[in-house]
């Protein structure tokens, strides 16, 4: 029999944020995605977020891209001070904006807090910059170099965080949020750090996107924050607790079975860590990157573990495909809907409802998380 009464790991969620397409906060996101919203439109997408002075009528074509656009306030004077503002990349703004909405800020114990990011795309709207620059007349600015960098957000967040720990960032395909969750309750398990801040981010580029086709989820943009802490100091209050965690991987080959084993191996290695039954699982949030046939994948191995009654979400079709903060947004989807106790009705009554977060990458890697209430 399970055991209900103890947890398997001693790691808690005390905070999560969200910037997406439907609005600053992990209660917009979960209230978009059980209302079946999509955030979708045609803008225009800049290059960079801090590009150089131009002179009057040699603004410079901007592309306009249909897409989940985060149209909200970015501006972060006040929390940053308006000369670093003026220099950080879009990625760096989303993500202290998604650390500012779950009120998390700077740290006490500095040497013992830590953070993971994933991310697939960080930096590449000032690399393309560069490179146009070089080939023209047009100038560079010197704050681009710095930000052309993957780990850029990642040594931004510790910055103002104040954070001496770990510094990682994963680029792991679909799978990069959620393996940063994974990483991050792992190094909070083996006493690394107390604290780790685990996050994910993307942002579109005008460069590699055009106009949707229909026959695709659209791109978006996005950055999702969750904070993890030992439970037994933790400095806010837990709002869920992580049970276990698995990653897995397919081998080579990248077809439909292949893809099915390793979603299903994932689930499996989650719940034996936490000691739980596939019986307990109230719901699931995926993460697939937008491709058909990991979709199909994970769908199946959910449903011939956890049968077909249980709810399968997805925030992609609210927010689009957010790169490295997919899997990050089903962790904070899942804890929000956790929180507020939006758990879908009709399933059996275990002493916690739980959730599964999995995601699936096409090239044959897998990751799981599972959470439960702060009851547990």
């Amino acid at each position: 029999m399970p055991n209900q009464s103890l947890p398997s790991t001693d790691v808690v969620v005390t905070a999560v944020g969200a910037v997406t397409a439907c609005g600053a906060s992990t209660a917009d996101l979960l209230d978009a995605v059980l209302g079946g919203a999509a955030f979708f439109r045609s803008a225009q997408v800049p290059l960079v977020a801090a590009p150089l002075p131009v002179a009057r009528g040699e603004q410079p074509a901007q592309a306009r891209v249909f897409a989940g656009h985060v149209t909200g306030d970015l501006d972060l004077t006040d929390t940053v001070g308006a000369r670093t503002a003026r220099a950080l990349s879009r990625e760096s703004r989303l993500l202290l904006h998604a650390l500012n909405g779950c009120g998390a800020g700077p740290v006490a114990d500095t040497e013992r807090t830590g953070v993971v990011l994933g991310t697939l795309h960080a930096g590449r709207g000032e690399y393309l910059a560069i490179h146009d620059a070089a080939g023209g007349t047009g100038g560079v600015n010197p704050v681009w170099g710095p930000q052309t960098g993957y780990n850029a957000p990642a040594a931004q967040l510790s910055i103002h965080l104040g954070a001496r720990g770990p510094n990682l960032t994963l680029s792991s395909g679909t799978t990069a949020g959620l393996d940063s969750v994974v990483v991050g309750a792992r190094q909070v398990t083996d006493a690394t750090c107390d604290t780790v801040v685990a996050a994910g981010v993307d942002t579109l580029c005008p460069a590699v996107l055009g106009d949707d086709d229909g026959t695709a989820v659209p791109e978006g943009e996005a950055a999702a924050v969750v904070v993890l802490q030992n439970a037994r100091h933790a400095t806010g209050a837990p709002l869920a607790r992580v049970l276990g965690t698995a990653r897995t991987t397919a081998g080579p080959g990248d077809d439909q079975a292949a893809l099915t084993s390793a979603a299903d191996r994932a689930i499996r290695g989650a719940l034996a860590e936490a000691d739980r039954s596939p019986a307990e699982v109230r719901f699931a949030v995926t993460a697939s990157g937008g491709a058909p046939a990991v979709r199909r994948a994970q769908l199946t191995a959910i449903t011939c573990l956890l049968g077909d009654s249980v709810p399968v979400y997805d925030a992609a079709a609210s927010t689009g495909v957010t790169g490295g903060a997919d899997g990050t947004l089903a962790v904070a989807l899942a804890v929000e809907a956790l929180r507020r106790g939006e758990v879908p009705p009709g399933a059996p009554e275990p002493g916690t409802p739980l959730a599964l977060c999995l995601a699936v990458d096409a090239g044959g890697t897998a990751s799981a998380v599972l959470l439960g209430g702060e009851v547990t």
